[in-house]
């Protein structure tokens, strides 16, 4: 499974940034142990999976990748019941690394305050300093030490990055991303498993809304549809998986057909 896009921008927040070494430490242990274990996992060593899975979450307990890996792992053992609870506590675990972003981004834009009232001493400084390099001597130098040259490069850096620090705006709390359409494509597979065939219709096309572009969510709620007795349904979210990429089965394709052409006797 390919490592989320919002795990790397997470990495990239708490790069130089970070609120906590700790919490950092912790963070990108999970985010190792998870890929351990889902390396583990698809070479079916159950065992190995199940043990890195867990380390991950002693690192950071609602980390929705180790979840995300226990269920998957709970399905190849049809434990639906609790690939069901562990794919959710996934979605749970989303908004609380949500929450840490959140915390991260907060401590970062702090520092960027900070930095920014340094820079604009320097500034202060390198601008009275650019003013007396136009009467001094090449070999001369300034009060900060540098000559003419390294001065006025100097003041083009400092402003540069003054203009970037006041551009950044302060992250907002009320900002809570939702779960990726993957983990309520997963809750309804499991539940489909259950025979909860409405609850993972439901789960579906929740995930649909989250993300269009799913082939295989479009497969699946094609089945669930057929076996709802929703045959129109089946057969648009048939055409739609085929749309996107998906080789459907020859054998449902045969079946569903037959069914519409019942339906519509």
């Amino acid at each position: 499974m390919r490592r989320w896009l919002w795990l790397a921008a997470l990495l990239a927040a708490t790069a130089g940034w970070s609120g906590s070494e700790t919490q950092e430490r912790e963070l990108r242990r999970a985010i190792a142990e998870s890929d351990r274990g889902m390396a583990a996992l698809e070479k079916g060593n159950l065992k190995k999976a199940r043990e890195a899975f867990d380390r991950a979450l002693t690192a950071l307990p609602d980390f929705p990748q180790g979840h995300l890996g226990l269920g998957h792992l709970a399905m190849r053992e049809r434990r639906f019941d609790d690939a069901l609870r562990e794919f959710k506590s996934a979605e749970d675990g989303y908004k609380g690394m949500s929450s840490i972003t959140v915390q991260l981004e907060a401590d970062r834009y702090a520092r960027s305050r900070d930095e920014l009232t340094n820079l604009r001493v320097a500034l202060t400084q390198l601008e009275g300093d650019s003013r007396k390099s136009q009467t001094m001597l090449e070999t001369e130098r300034t009060s900060t030490g540098l000559s003419a040259g390294q001065v006025e490069r100097e003041l083009a850096r400092v402003r540069s990055r003054i203009q970037t620090l006041e551009g950044m705006n302060p992250p907002s709390s009320r900002t809570i991303r939702e779960a990726p359409a993957e983990i309520l494509f997963f809750q309804g597979n499991a539940l489909f498993n259950l025979k909860r065939l409405d609850e993972a219709i439901a789960a579906w096309e929740a995930a649909l809304k989250r993300d269009p572009k799913q082939p295989l969510v479009e497969n699946n709620l094609a089945v669930a549809y057929w076996k709802a007795g929703r045959f129109d349904d089946a057969r648009a979210a048939m055409l739609r998986s085929e749309t996107l990429g998906f080789k459907v089965n020859p054998n449902f394709r045969a079946d569903l057909e037959k069914a519409l052409s019942a339906a519509h006797r």
